[in-house]
């Protein structure tokens, strides 16, 4: 039986291996703030108007900026995900002269990068001492936050089948199993003829010299028909087995597919902008989310 079942996982290796990750698409979301002053104590002052109208495929978006001390503390929101699902998050501002700005590793706090599988809901992340190495009094910043979402889905490729072809190799397994399981059968019923001829012989008087010899082709037999027979039955139980875990793992693949491999979304979003006499206007934006 063991022999069997290496026989199996040598076969069948893709039964060990997990599918692979892939990118299934990328969200942004923005906004502009600027240092300030209020009650004799530095703030932020930003406000942003937005809407997903036109969004299907909206699964993150920022829930407020904040200074801490020295430290710029963001807050976002990022959509239910399944259990082998994950995000990654990157972050950066933008300075009046265009000037991409991220935190460093060592000053880059919470959730950022790589968030663990199945993490979602309310999430922040902490550039520490950010208003000593970066911000200036006055001066407006565009802050951009980036989330990945990765999963097993693989929307680069075609939607997943289990062909008439990709089944042919189970009907072959399952014949030869049959197979087996006939010539166990039929090694039984030359065991059962030996076993009678002995019987005979042993009734008749023969002598055993005679007899014996049929007696332990009988028991040959009888090994060589469990041999076959239980091989036959293991191999065709396995092959059943792996048949039907390809078709509900297709299915199950088949209904992540459509779920999340859908035609690129239009997103609308309103957003302020600050005019150059320091009054706020608003301004229309059309993007398309990057898979």
């Amino acid at each position: 039986m063991q022999r069997i079942i290496l026989l199996f996982l040598l076969v069948f290796p893709w039964v060990l291996q997990a599918q692979k990750k892939s990118l299934i698409y990328t969200e942004r979301d923005t906004l502009s703030f600027q240092l300030t002053e209020k009650q004799g104590k530095l703030a932020l002052d930003y406000a942003e108007l937005k809407t997903s109208a036109f969004t299907k495929k909206h699964f993150m978006s920022i829930t407020g900026l904040q200074l801490v001390d020295a430290d710029l503390v963001l807050n976002y929101q990022v959509a239910e995900i399944e259990a082998n699902f994950n995000y990654i998050t990157s972050m950066l501002i933008l300075n009046p002269a265009k000037q991409v700005i991220a935190p460093p590793p060592f000053k880059a706090k919470g959730d950022l990068g790589k968030l663990n599988d199945g993490l979602f809901g309310q999430r922040s992340i902490s550039w520490e001492d950010a208003l000593e190495d970066v911000l200036i009094f006055g001066q407006t910043y565009r802050l951009v936050l980036s989330a990945e979402m990765w999963g097993p889905v693989a929307c680069a490729e075609k939607r997943p089948t289990f062909t008439l072809q990709q089944q042919v190799p189970h009907l072959g397994i399952a014949a030869g199993a049959i197979l087996l399981t006939g010539i166990g059968q039929f090694q039984k019923s030359k065991k059962v003829d030996a076993y009678n001829t002995y019987k005979t012989y042993h009734t008749t008087g023969e002598s055993l010299v005679l007899a014996k010899p049929f007696y332990d082709k009988a028991k040959a037999y009888e090994k060589d028909a469990r041999l076959f027979t239980y091989t036959g039955w293991a191999v065709l139980g396995l092959d059943a087995a792996v048949y039907l875990y390809r078709v509900f793992n297709t299915k199950a693949r088949q209904k992540q597919y459509d779920k999340y491999c859908q035609d690129d979304a239009l997103s609308l979003r309103l957003e302020p902008v600050r005019l150059g006499d320091g009054t706020n206007n608003l301004q229309l934006k059309f993007a398309f989310t990057l898979k």
